[in-house]
């Protein structure tokens, strides 16, 4: 398992996991590096596992996108992650990635008023860690019943407006050999994120396994307090930001083939020179080919380019911010052009869906879009 423990040794030390620190850290591991398994990782560990819905669908009402959605995303996620667990060896644990409210000051705290918690919150025993999913947009101390991680009461933490998503745990990292256990957890945290977006509203969602340690004297839940207490600012701005807005996916992908040959009847160079090359003999057949794959290259190159500009404009009009990830290989027929996280208000994903129908109807092209997400993509650390 060392390429997760790599991802989560990139999480403690607050860096961005991304392939060129996941490498650093698996060579400072002296661990095989597998491109698939790479990819893999960067795909769980930024909470960007396949969800995906083809686009196509003959409207985009909101019951039939959402339950599309929730069906795919758990036959991607089970599928993806069953392949991946096949593959991953278990490795020596590294050590826990621990967020930074071990360096706060400890200092009194007074809290808001709270209402009741359920009788089995009141009597458990006070854990030595809490186990965190979500910030979340609502000042209420509430539990969501007994939807977390091994069954575990999911309730907030509340400071002024803002409350944090947890449940008790002890604390040592969700780790195990056992392979279905852990793909369980990944998905139930998932689950726990979307149930807190359904009931606040507005989610600061964190990545799998963030454990909250209590310091000195400071017990965990006070802990995470000062953490609300001092960062309120910061996450009280990235909520407004986020709120009434969702995380959408979209991949477009082209045809090469096809593509390939609307360049060759549109360029009348290319044309010219695909027309000599099948009337030379072979010897000098070969020079034309070579000169002709130099220059087809060049255009598709270029083409490639003026599509993307063209589509991330179309884009963008329906969005408030898009990010560009990185694209992923597809299948023998297609190549993926671009993959996109877009921030979308709640009023426009429609006109994002329409906008991409009239690209995917385009020859040799075809479009993905999923959602509604919890934005991951864009809640920045720190």
């Amino acid at each position: 398992m060392s390429y997760i423990y790599a991802g989560l040794a990139l999480q403690g030390m607050e860096k961005e996991i991304n392939e060129a620190n996941l490498k650093k850290v698996l060579g400072s591991m002296n661990a095989p590096m597998d491109e698939a398994e790479i990819q893999a990782l960067l795909a769980l560990m930024n909470h960007s596992a396949p969800k995906r819905v083809e686009i196509g669908e003959p409207s985009f009402a909101p019951e039939l996108r959402r339950l599309a959605s929730q069906i795919e995303v758990l036959k991607a996620r089970v599928s993806a992650l069953e392949e991946r667990m096949a593959r991953v060896e278990f490795a020596e644990a590294a050590e826990p990635p621990a967020p930074t409210l071990e360096e706060r000051v400890a200092r009194e705290v007074a809290g808001p008023a709270e209402t009741e918690l359920s009788a089995s919150a009141k009597t458990e025993i006070v854990s030595e860690a809490r186990y965190l999913y979500c910030v979340a947009d609502g000042g209420e101390r509430t539990s969501l019943g007994e939807i977390g991680i091994d069954g575990s009461e999911v309730y907030t933490i509340p400071y002024r407006d803002l409350c944090a998503v947890v449940h008790n745990c002890t604390s040592e990292p969700y780790e195990s050999e056992d392979n279905e256990l852990v793909k369980g957890w990944v998905l139930t945290h998932q689950a726990v994120v979307d149930a807190a977006q359904e009931r606040f509203g507005t989610v600061l969602p964190l990545g799998f396994d963030a454990i909250i340690k209590g310091e000195g004297d400071i017990d965990p839940e006070a802990n995470m307090i000062n953490w609300l207490r001092d960062d309120y600012e910061n996450l009280r701005t990235k909520a407004e930001r986020l709120r009434d807005k969702a995380e959408y996916g979209v991949q477009i992908f082209w045809d090469p083939r096809i593509i390939t040959d609307m360049i060759t009847q549109a360029n009348e160079e290319i044309r010219k020179l695909d027309e000599e090359m099948r009337s030379k003999p072979k010897g000098t057949a070969y020079m034309y080919k070579q000169k002709l794959e130099k220059v087809l290259k060049k255009e598709v190159e270029a083409k490639a380019d003026e599509y993307f500009r063209d589509f991330y404009s179309r884009i963008k009009n329906h969005a408030d911010d898009v990010r560009v990830d990185k694209t992923k290989k597809a299948d023998e027929d297609r190549q993926m052009l671009m993959n996109l996280s877009c921030l979308v208000p709640k009023d426009k994903y429609v006109e994002l869906g329409e906008e991409l129908e009239g690209i995917s109807e385009m020859e040799g092209f075809s479009v993905r879009f999923t959602g509604p997400w919890p934005p991951y993509s864009f809640v920045a650390p720190g």
